[in-house]
């Protein structure tokens, strides 16, 4: 929800308690400042800054717009890097506990799609006592995940960063690969034969 708040022709301080009292008021969204004085555009700037609020500034013929957006912490660079390695690290460890998970029957499936010998795959038999648990830690990383998207990724007002903007079509798309890999055993063989 965008807030509108027209401070053009008051002093600094009337327009920083106008801007305070705004956002003590607001749990989430954008206000929008309307500035003509250069005093008044510097004091919001600093009060936005201390607070670590984000904050655009967008310049105008004879006024300055700022819009703050309240209930959201900036991002740097760095907690977008941050925040991508780990959503990457997981979803590739649900991906591989979910290949783990299937490789009791990945050697027949092979064997038949490719003519890949048994003898070759015949190391995969040390994971099938493991079915099981490669299969829950698959299920409980993806449904970490969609929690996370549910609980913090949508409710952000500011998306900055391509993976917080991304985050729910790479899952979807993880989601589906470790469904396939965990149920392929199921449905593969009607496929085959």
């Amino acid at each position: 929800m965008t807030h509108t708040l027209d401070c053009c022709g008051l002093s600094c301080k009337e327009a920083l308690l106008h801007t305070q009292t705004t956002l003590s008021q607001m749990n989430e969204g954008i206000l929008e400042i309307k500035l003509n004085s250069p005093s008044s555009i510097r004091k919001i700037r600093h009060y936005a800054q201390k607070h670590a609020l984000h904050y655009r500034e967008r310049k105008g013929d004879s006024t300055t717009l700022i819009a703050i957006t309240a209930g959201v912490k900036p991002h740097t660079e760095t907690d977008n890097m941050a925040g991508a390695a780990s959503f990457w690290t997981l979803i590739t460890g649900a991906l591989v506990t979910a290949l783990l998970a299937s490789t009791c029957c990945l050697a027949p499936l092979l064997f038949l799609l490719f003519g890949i010998t048994a003898g070759s795959l015949g190391f995969l038999h040390i994971f099938a006592p493991y079915h099981t648990f490669f299969t829950a830690l698959a299920v409980s990383v993806i449904g970490y995940l969609w929690y996370y998207y549910f609980r913090t990724v949508r409710k952000k007002t500011l998306c900055e960063g391509w993976a917080c903007r991304y985050y729910l079509r790479y899952l979807s798309i993880g989601t589906l690969l470790v469904c396939i890999l965990l149920s392929y055993q199921y449905w593969a063989i009607y496929l085959i034969g």
